[in-house]
C-alpha cells in the first residue's frame, strides 16, 4: 500500500513540475520537450535518495515510475490526436512584424528575441517572413525571399560593408544612446516615425535602423493574420 502511494505522489509531481515548466515558457528549455526535462529533473532527485536516506526500494520505484510517465506521454505524442500534447509552435514574426502576444505566452522580452535573431544571422526583423519559437525552445527563421543568403562569390558580385542594426525605440522607450551613435535627433525620429502611422513615439513597438538609413517601424496595434502552424 505504502509503494502505490509513493507511485501516485512520483505520478502527482511529475505532472505538477511538468505543467510548472510550461508556465515558465519556451525559452527556458533546451533541446528537450517539457516533459522529458520535468521527469529528468525529478528522476535525478528521486534516484539521488539512497545517497541521502539510506532507502533505495522507493528510490528504484519512483525512478522506474517517473520513466514510464515519460515514455507514456512521449508514446501519446505520436498519436494524430495528441500531435500537441507538449505545445504547438508559436509564430512570433509574421512578415517583418512581430506579434507582442506571442511573446508574452512565451516570457519573451524583445531584446531576446533580437538577440536570437542576430545568432541566426538576421539583424533586421524587417527580413524575416517567419519566426517561430518551436515546443523545444529552439527559434526557427524563416527569412524574406530576397533576404536568404546567397554566396556572392557564386554570382560574381561585389559586396558591400553592412554594419549592425541600430534598434531606435524598444517597446514604446527611445534609445537615446543609439540615436545619438547614428547622429539622429529626436525630431528627425519623430517625424519618420510618423510615416508609418505612429502619432506618438508610445505608438511603436519596435523602431529600426539599418546601415542605408532605412527606417523600420512596427507598431503595437498592427494587425496580424497568422497560419495554423504544426
Amino acid at each position: 500500500m505504502e509503494a502505490l502511494v509513493y507511485i501516485a505522489r512520483c505520478i502527482i509531481v511529475s505532472l505538477f513540475s511538468w505543467f510548472c515548466i510550461r508556465l515558465i515558457g519556451k525559452k527556458s528549455i533546451s533541446q528537450l520537450t517539457s516533459y522529458d526535462f520535468a521527469s529528468l529533473m525529478i528522476l535525478a532527485n528521486v534516484a539521488s535518495e539512497p545517497l541521502v536516506y539510506k532507502v533505495s526500494s522507493k528510490a528504484f520505484i519512483g525512478t522506474f515510475t517517473i520513466a514510464v510517465i515519460s515514455i507514456v506521454i512521449g508514446w501519446l505524442s505520436l498519436q494524430k490526436v495528441f500531435y500537441n500534447i507538449d505545445s504547438k509552435p508559436d509564430i512570433v514574426i509574421v512578415n517583418g512584424k512581430i506579434d507582442r502576444n506571442a511573446l508574452k505566452r512565451n516570457r519573451m522580452n524583445l531584446p531576446f528575441l533580437l538577440s536570437q535573431l542576430r545568432l541566426q544571422g538576421y539583424s533586421k526583423v524587417c527580413d524575416v517572413e517567419f519566426a517561430l519559437i518551436e515546443p523545444n525552445g529552439n527559434l526557427s527563421v524563416i527569412p524574406k525571399s530576397q533576404s536568404r543568403p546567397v554566396t556572392p562569390a557564386d554570382l560574381n558580385l561585389n559586396t558591400q560593408y553592412e554594419g549592425i542594426t541600430l534598434p531606435l525605440i524598444i517597446d514604446g522607450e527611445i534609445q537615446y544612446n543609439n540615436l545619438k551613435f547614428a547622429k539622429l535627433d529626436l525630431v528627425w525620429l519623430k517625424e519618420n516615425i510618423k510615416k508609418f502611422g505612429a502619432s506618438s513615439i508610445e505608438d511603436v513597438f519596435l523602431a529600426e535602423l539599418d546601415t542605408t538609413g532605412k527606417l523600420n517601424v512596427d507598431l503595437f496595434n498592427t494587425p496580424l493574420d497568422k497560419p495554423s502552424i504544426f
